[in-house]
């Protein structure tokens, strides 16, 4: 039953696509959508915080290609070439899958009932979705990659990540970003991108409001297995807000010929940003306004 949800979904995403502006209305529509399900009028427990659990964790089903397989690009130095247009499912509540859910400390089940009450969701402030959110929030990416370096074109906020492979270590005092300071190198055919020094605010991990710190450091692999496939298994682990690391991973598929993405112009259709409206937002607003009035003098 899944795989011909997925496979319907997969459709219709492809059909609005072809139109910008029916793929811009739909996308706004259904983030309005996935906010009225997961944050309905009273916060959930952190045992029971993913609404879509039969659906958690799903990478879609990977169709097997029409005859054999075609094998993945290399470069000119002979490392897989991970260059093109790349979209996959949206993994909503699935990263906590093989931990049982969220291994809370108490600091960050504190921090993660502050998101579900207090706070409004970043993405709505126009803000960057970092890493590991960007990569799975279902929106295309374009990867360029050559000897020293490696670009992720997300059209998710308009925006981008380069991460060197020129054999640096972290930069000891990069001043902290939403992606990170990140660093790459090849292990085999795997390209490993280690990741530390993030903001601890107005930054979730997910698209479920789930928390991170400024320890969380993010550990991911990138291989091509063939052509069309692209494998992304991620590590991360965050000792403020989690007791211990957990490891997700998903697949995501070449787009076809002449597919790329669309300008996402994310505070162009923002227009309620200045009256404070946008988003999640707190879940009772007569308690949690988010614009409290000034202080009388």
């Amino acid at each position: 039953m899944l795989e011909g949800i997925s496979e319907a979904a997969e459709f219709a995403i492809s059909w609005v696509r072809s139109s910008p502006a029916l793929f811009a209305c739909v996308v706004v529509l259904a983030c309005f959508s996935i906010c009225g399900s997961a944050f309905a009028q009273q916060a959930p427990s952190p045992a029971q915080e993913n609404p879509y659990s039969e659906l958690a964790g799903a990478s879609g089903p990977v169709k097997p290609a029409e005859g054999p397989a075609k094998s993945a690009p290399r470069t000119p130095d002979g490392k897989p070439d991970l260059s093109g247009f790349w979209k996959g499912p949206l993994i909503f509540g699935g990263m906590f899958k093989g931990v049982g859910g969220p291994p809370f400390t108490p600091a960050g089940e504190e921090a993660y009932k502050y998101n579900l009450t207090k706070s409004i969701n970043p993405e709505a402030l126009c803000l960057f979705a970092g890493i590991p959110r960007a990569s799975i929030s279902g929106v295309p990416f374009e990867i360029v990659q050559n000897s020293n370096r490696i670009v992720f074109l997300y059209e998710l906020m308009w925006t981008f990540r380069t991460v060197p492979l020129d054999g640096r270590a972290h930069d000891k005092d990069a001043e902290p970003s939403f992606f990170g300071n990140g660093i790459g190198k090849w292990d085999g055919d795997t390209l490993v991108i280690d990741s530390v020094g993030f903001k601890d605010k107005l930054s979730w991990i997910d698209d479920d409001a789930h928390p991170h710190s400024d320890a969380m450091h993010v550990v991911e692999r990138w291989s091509r297995p063939d052509a069309d496939h692209l494998a992304h298994e991620v590590t991360v682990e965050d000792p403020k807000f989690y007791t211990k690391p957990w490891t997700f991973s998903r697949v995501f598929t070449l787009m076809p010929p002449g597919e790329e993405l669309y300008e996402f112009a994310c505070d162009e259709n923002n227009v309620d940003r200045d009256g404070g409206h946008l988003g999640y937002g707190p879940l009772n607003l007569k308690s949690y306004p988010l614009n409290p009035p000034a202080p009388k003098k």
